[in-house]
């Protein structure tokens, strides 16, 4: 049984720290990376570039989520590409900007037209969507083409008229080329399905050169096209289901309308066989089991179908279990079926897999079956995978303010709908803006869970009111500081360190000698608190662990510190980052020496992307690279801190 097996997971799972458990399974919503290039379409776009010349590296959003309404695609940057096929791909869009390309094309609809037979519709689909293919055809024939050396022809003043000899050239090198060395037709019918040569790689055949050498592919193909899937969408069914492009005549048409039959639309059934084309194989009723579960539950068919992406894979058995899992904690097939229609992404994010990692964060936090019911009785209005990753916020903020975990898991339990409503913020950027203690802030929250609310991402946080006695003691502790450094009673100085102070006034006194001691001069400290008074809000070590870096690691002195005190109120890990990335354009030239401090820290990542990083063409890698070792550092420390603290202990 699907929920008691959860149950049991859930009771081995307490044994395991739940930070643990979060940092395991935090952020799993990443796209993923795109595949590189095998070495055979490494080669092929070698040769491409070998003739046109190297080129320096270069470098969806829907309306709401699981809406029918149609994603807008942005062009995302490649990942994890080899550099070589980056370079292909630039390559390739650069020349079908080319003139030449498009005479290329024309050429290649016509031999496919009128020489080899095909439809014209086929014959310009696959010239014009398969610009690798029509890349290597230009390489074959680019002596053929070349403009001639001086001498050799007569000069044209016109430049129309060179580029139309030029053109001339191309056409007759290219029907050359068909003449007397057949082309395999089934590479640009593949790359204009929309496969990479990669992709397609493993389905040529060595005993098939023409596409009228194999009929039944060319007729299932425009069965699939006069149905209404698009051209270049049809490659992703045939990678999923090569066996249909076999099928007799009317074999497929005839699944097409069995698939229709079950009470699907024509737009939901092209969707389903994009994203599980298993359906024309292997048949709807053994694929598609969730049909019978969506009968049940009072659902029609057909309602899944606005909600399906054709970028997207499904699997189709798996999410069997989401309902199942449901009925088992206790809902009826009218409750299941109210919750699937609120929740369609329970059923399709990850074919329920974002459902139930939801649910084994809560069985971590201590929820038994009563508590998971009463939570998807109340469920918050967002995704599953939305409401883990809240869930998971909620967590990492109250551990980072020294609550017990026993006490995290009893809050997250009890007020478990209303915290995966939202995402809040980092614990650092509250007790800043609400000036306020650690141990204060976990009793209002205690006190008034929903006052956790007020604090998530995108809101603004007012400062709480001070408590009598103890802020009163407080702010006379922080005055008195401030008045013995050198501040003025009421001062525009005094209030505005009054407000940026935390803590306490004896914490702050300590924190301004360990600068002294560190080598500034007194009146220098009180200086640098006039500029950035946030600085003494930092421990002593932390403070010590930043000053190191800047006079060990770095080629400047502790006095530019006056100047910009500033530099002590970033992370270690920013500072190194930048630090290191500015060390390693100063070697290549491209940056002056004795960058000034705000120039490298105070400007937004993005900005500083764009204006330093972008200086080399392997910028970007080494930053990615850099600020991975940096992250790396930190964890390291960390685990030696705890490992420490153990053996103490």
């Amino acid at each position: 049984m699907i929920l008691r097996s959860a149950l049991r997971a859930g009771r081995s799972l307490r044994r395991v720290p739940l930070v643990q458990l979060i940092v395991e399974h935090g952020e799993p919503y990443r796209a993923p990376h795109r595949c590189a290039t095998d070495t055979q379409d490494g080669e092929e776009s070698s040769a491409v570039l070998n003739w046109w010349g190297d080129t320096p590296i270069g470098h969806r959003y829907q309306l709401r989520a699981y809406s029918p309404a149609p994603a807008h695609v942005r062009d995302e940057k490649p990942l994890d590409h080899d550099d070589g096929a980056v370079m292909a791909d630039k390559e390739v869009n650069r020349m079908k900007k080319m003139r030449v390309f498009w005479t290329a094309q024309q050429t290649f609809m016509e031999y496919l037209h009128v020489t080899r037979g095909l439809s014209f519709p086929d014959a310009e689909h696959i010239s014009k969507h398969s610009p690798v293919f029509v890349s290597n055809l230009l390489h074959q024939v680019k002596d053929a083409i070349k403009d001639p050396v001086e001498g050799d022809e007569a000069a044209f003043r016109s430049k129309v008229k060179t580029k139309e000899i030029r053109d001339e050239r191309a056409t007759k090198a290219l029907e050359r080329l068909f003449r007397y060395y057949p082309i395999n037709e089934f590479e640009p019918f593949f790359e204009s399905m929309g496969l990479k040569p990669s992709e397609y790689q493993p389905f040529l055949r060595r005993d098939l050169m023409f596409l009228s050498d194999d009929e039944t592919v060319l007729e299932n193909y425009r069965v699939l096209c006069n149905y209404g899937v698009m051209r270049n969408k049809i490659g992703q069914i045939y990678i999923g289901a090569a066996e249909a492009f076999s099928f007799g005549d009317g074999v497929l048409a005839s699944k097409l309308r069995a698939l229709e039959d079950l009470g699907f639309s024509k737009s939901t059934v092209i969707k389903l066989m994009a994203c599980c084309p298993a359906v024309l194989t292997c048949g709807p009723h053994a694929e598609l089991k969730i049909i019978e579960w969506l009968d049940d539950i009072g659902i029609q068919r057909d309602w899944i179908g606005q909600f399906l992406s054709v970028k997207k894979s499904y699997n189709w058995r798996k999410m069997v279990e989401v309902p199942q899992f449901l009925a088992e904690l206790g809902f009826d097939n009218e409750g299941i079926g109210k919750l699937i229609r609120q929740h369609p992404d329970f059923l399709l994010d990850g074919s329920g897999n974002a459902l139930f990692r939801a649910v084994v964060i809560m069985l971590k936090a201590g929820s038994g079956k009563g508590d998971l019911f009463n939570l998807f009785l109340d469920f918050p209005d967002v995704q599953a995978r939305s409401f883990a990753r809240n869930i998971q916020s909620v967590t990492l903020f109250l551990t980072d303010i020294d609550v017990s975990e026993e006490d995290i898991k009893k809050f997250v339990v009890a007020n478990a709908s209303m915290l995966g409503s939202a995402r809040v913020k980092k614990a650092n950027s509250i007790l800043t803006y609400l000036s306020v203690g650690k141990k204060r802030l976990w009793k209002i929250i205690r006190e008034e869970p929903r006052q956790l609310m007020k604090y998530t991402l995108g809101l603004k946080v007012s400062r709480l009111p001070p408590c009598d006695e103890i802020a009163e003691k407080s702010l006379k502790e922080k005055v008195k500081f401030l008045k013995n450094v050198g501040f003025a009673e009421g001062s525009n100085d005094m209030n505005k360190a009054l407000k940026a102070f935390r803590g306490k006034g004896d914490e702050l006194q300590d924190r301004f000698d360990f600068l002294v001691n560190a080598g500034f001069e007194p009146k220098d400290v009180s200086h640098m608190i006039k500029v950035a008074p946030q600085v003494l809000n930092q421990k002593t070590h932390v403070l010590q662990s930043k000053i190191s870096f800047l006079v060990n690691e770095t080629a400047y002195p502790l006095s530019v510190l006056v100047g910009y005190p500033a530099f002590l109120s970033f992370t270690i890990e920013r500072t190194k980052a930048r630090f290191l990335m500015y060390d390693w354009l100063r070697e290549r030239g491209l940056v002056p020496p004795n960058f000034a401090l705000s120039t490298l820290l105070a400007c937004s990542e993005k900005r500083f992307f764009k204006y330093l990083v972008l200086k080399h063409q392997k910028g970007p890698e080494v930053w990615e690279k850099l600020k991975k070792e940096v992250a790396a550092d930190k964890n390291a420390h960390c685990a030696s801190e705890d490992d420490q603290h153990a053996i103490v202990s």
